[in-house]
């Protein structure tokens, strides 16, 4: 992956500013192996093509302290060179972000604090549980790349022989590269938090960490605590509003694995309300390539509070959304351009879905497969017919051809309203 990284600058052309720099550098800057990460950052400085991610991020008030400051994250040498020992709730750095604060945290706490790496009882892939040495509060959840399901590392024993991180094709999961997961848990969060962590996804950063005495990258995710999951409670304790900020999410995302077991389960903040808030986790197979639109996996449409309208709130959010900011910030973390257009074309269909008053379960009835998934969804069927008239997906051309196919479907669905969508 840290290959990918530098190749990605070494073919940009556009200046940058020394705090995107900065916060690049510091959002790898735990690895033991970055040197050639972060000379790359700094002969680059001037021919870097990723401004736009803190312009993004200075749009919403509350992130303006993303640009305040430009200390960067220490290094593991640098935490364990540290002679003054810190706890848990003290940072080394200015905290930029919550989620680079996040990733300082945890390095300190395993590094220097010796804070365990608990391995999950569940699971496919390697998910370790970080425990600070003085409480058995959970401080967050490390993925580490190679143990990822179907990586080389995978403990439970799901490998695919010969597998290399970022390069091999997944043998199970059309549309994903073998140990791709942690860039898609940060794309989750990055497009969410830059729209005021409309959904909530929890505070996410690529990390590296020791797990049996090797160093590891991948991904931390600040730990929720929660009552249950989704799948623990029946879907009339869920309210309304909650369950729509998690389908905006995954339809932004085209989520391949959303089911009732990666939603938390939250106490209801307010005794007159029997609902409970809902926290979206796992987000590593979001994002496939776009030749890969078959496996949309979206619980939440077999729920009735799909069906229900968008609240004025919630439908002004999704009219704000910038797909030309979005794209930026998946290619600023490495994320192929497939995948970027699987993103830019999901956002189209929400957007033109909501402003001709469809509901979310239409939206996510166009994206997901019916019945048993033999046949391809209408958005797969939308996107290989405009693919026949216009070859080159990474044309400017298709993306207009798209737009003008999606247009063409919801006035077709507005003429059956009412009715279901596999007439369309």
């Amino acid at each position: 992956m840290c290959a990918a990284y530098v190749s990605a600058l070494n073919k940009s052309t556009t200046s940058t500013s020394s705090a995107t720099t900065a916060w690049l550098i510091s959002y790898k800057g735990g690895k033991r192996r970055s040197a050639a990460l972060v000379a790359a950052f700094q002969a680059k400085k001037t021919s870097l093509a990723l401004q736009l991610l803190p312009k993004l991020l200075l749009k919403q008030p509350n992130f303006a302290v993303w640009l305040k400051g430009t200390t960067c994250s220490p290094s593991p040498v640098d935490l364990v060179a540290t002679s003054t020992p810190l706890t848990p709730c003290e940072s080394t750095v200015v905290p930029v972000n919550p989620a680079t604060a996040l990733r300082a945290l945890v390095t300190t706490a395993v590094v220097q604090q010796n804070a365990s790496l608990e391995l999950t009882a569940d699971g496919c892939g390697g998910v370790y549980i970080v425990y600070p040495s003085t409480s058995r509060a959970p401080l967050a959840v490390f993925k580490p790349m190679d143990e990822e399901y179907m990586a080389p590392q995978n403990p439970r024993g799901y490998r695919c022989p010969g597998a290399v991180i970022g390069e091999t094709a997944h043998p199970v999961k059309k549309g994903f590269l073998v140990g791709d997961g942690a860039a898609r848990e940060v794309a989750a969060y990055l497009l969410d938090a830059a729209y005021d962590h409309f959904s909530g996804v929890p505070a996410t950063h690529f990390v590296s960490l020791p797990v049996g005495g090797t160093w590891k990258d991948g991904s931390v995710q600040a730990y929720v605590t929660s009552e249950s999951s989704a799948e623990d409670i029946g879907t009339l304790r869920f309210g309304v509003v909650d369950v729509h900020k998690i389908a905006i999410l995954d339809l932004r995302l085209f989520n391949t694995d959303r089911h009732a077991g990666n939603i938390l389960l939250q106490t209801p903040s307010s005794p007159l309300s029997s609902a409970y808030a809902m926290v979206p986790i796992d987000h590593g197979l979001c994002l496939p390539s776009v030749e890969h639109l078959d496996a949309a996996t979206f619980e939440w449409l077999h729920w009735p509070q799909a069906k229900f309208p968008l609240s004025p709130e919630a439908a002004a959010h999704v009219a704000s959304l910038d797909i030309d900011q979005d794209a930026a910030t998946l290619r600023a973390i490495g994320l192929p351009e497939t995948s970027v257009l699987t993103m830019q074309i999901c956002t189209k269909l929400l957007q033109k879905g909501v402003e001709n008053g469809f509901t979310l379960y239409d939206v996510g009835a166009v994206m997901e497969r019916e019945g048993c998934g033999n046949l391809p969804s209408k958005l797969e069927m939308l996107v290989a017919g405009v693919k026949e008239s216009v070859q080159d997906m990474s044309s400017p051309g298709f993306l207009i051809e798209v737009d003008d196919a999606i247009d063409a479907l919801w006035e077709a669905a507005d003429k059956c309203r009412g009715r279901s969508m596999s007439v369309l």
